[in-house]
């Protein structure tokens, strides 16, 4: 039992003494700050990647709901009907709004942009979306001849709240009656509105090409009284959306059809899991290369120690009780490096969420600046890798000092 207890102290006593040439200590410190910078940059970079993940969610959440029921063909009427039936196939619908959407060109003062028209429900649309949120500057519309632009698409074609824009629609076909028509039937249709509110949904996407309208005043523009396009349903427990979207989609048929928040941008989500998988696996190579310094430290340090190795051993250490002394060395270091590292990454984790410091170009990134969200299985799972990394790489080095003879210190001498 004497001996089983005198590993750890002589594993501390090996690890911080001075060694008779101070390199010996100076390899353990690199090996020290190795294993912190890689655990450092994994714990930071999957905390990120995780934060713009969950923004993007929350944005597309925050404009399409949790589910989107849209038809691919004509637009749709009787309403009441299909809000039913969604409700009794989907028990856990929490709210369902409807609105019309529509691609088209607006035309501003300082140019011409590619506008995606949404016609949204006033009195629905914010118990499913985070529009009236997101709304920056002015309001959402309420006339039918009003409109609330995304930030980035005001800035594209020069217009600001009261500035009056054009809606280009290609042939829709004009209405003599109505003076704000300025098309013949059967050639693009013009119509001239007031821009009311700028929204900042937060994704470039959105933000570049979306418009707000009233859904009666597109359904008139569009001469399509009392049809939609689309029901936006936001459900009790989000996490059930995918099935949700399977379920709809099964019910109802063509030319419906269902998708949730992540089939929204599928390509765009899996693209980031296929990021954060390869850049951890870059970033791990960090951490095996302080591993080496690891087994550098170790050898070093049994070549320092070959007197007080054969001594010990002169005096019945055993080879199990060697090897296991220099794991427990080895295993200080990692344990060190990984503690620093997770408390490091965990303070630039705190600093990046509360300054937003980084800033992204938008129109690249989709959003602004560097969102962190901190999983703590993950930087569980990180600190665990680090530490096996570090234990595998001592393994060599214990091997080789629990075989050598007493004999060779003295060899040594």
């Amino acid at each position: 039992m004497g001996r089983m207890s005198a590993v750890p102290t002589l594993a501390r006593k090996f690890l911080l003494a001075k060694s008779s040439e101070g390199f010996v200590s100076f390899i353990a410190w690199v090996s020290v700050v190795g294993v912190s910078l890689g655990v450092l940059a994994l714990t930071v970079v999957t905390s990120v990647i995780n934060g713009f993940e969950g923004e993007l969610v929350r944005v597309i959440t925050g404009m399409n709901g949790d589910v989107v029921l849209y038809s691919r063909g004509e637009s749709f009427s009787d309403l009441d009907r299909i809000e039913s039936k969604i409700r009794r196939v989907v028990p856990q619908t929490q709210a369902i709004t409807a609105s019309l959407i529509t691609e088209l060109m607006s035309s501003g003062p300082n140019g011409v942009a590619g506008t995606v028209l949404e016609g949204i429900d006033a009195k629905t649309v914010g118990q499913v979306t985070a529009v009236q949120e997101r709304v920056i500057q002015g309001r959402l519309p309420t006339g039918d001849n009003e409109v609330a632009l995304g930030g980035g698409l005001a800035e594209r074609i020069g217009a600001k709240v009261g500035s009056e824009i054009r809606l280009i629609a290609p042939f829709i076909g004009g209405n003599p009656n109505d003076p704000k028509s300025t098309s013949a039937a059967g050639t693009p249709k013009v119509f001239l509105v007031r821009v009311v509110g700028l929204v900042r949904m937060g994704m470039y996407e959105y933000d570049s090409k979306f418009a707000f309208a009233t859904l009666p005043g597109l359904q008139k523009f569009l001469n399509q009284p009392g049809k939609v396009s689309t029901f936006k349903i936001k459900l009790k427990n989000n996490e059930d959306s995918r099935r949700v979207a399977d379920l709809l989609s099964d019910n109802f048929g063509y030319p419906f059809r269902a998708k949730d928040w992540g089939q929204l941008n599928k390509n765009l989500f899996y693209a980031i899991r296929l990021e954060k998988v390869v850049i951890a696996i870059i970033l791990t190579v960090i951490v095996i290369v302080a591993a080496f310094n690891v087994v550098s430290t170790l050898m070093m340090m049994i070549h320092d120690k070959t007197k007080e190795i054969a001594i010990l051993k002169a005096m019945g250490f055993r080879a199990t009780q060697s090897f296991q002394l220099f794991c427990l060395i080895g295993m200080g270091i990692g344990t060190v490096g990984t503690a620093v590292g997770v408390a490091l990454g965990l303070g630039v984790n705190w600093l990046l969420e509360k300054t937003h410091w980084i800033e992204l170009p938008a129109e690249i990134y989709y959003i602004g600046f560097l969102p962190v969200v901190v999983r703590w299985e993950e930087v569980g799972m990180i600190a665990l890798v680090a530490l096996l990394i570090t234990f595998f790489a001592t393994l060599y080095p214990a091997y080789r000092v629990s075989t050598r003879s007493p004999l060779d210190g003295i060899r040594y001498e």
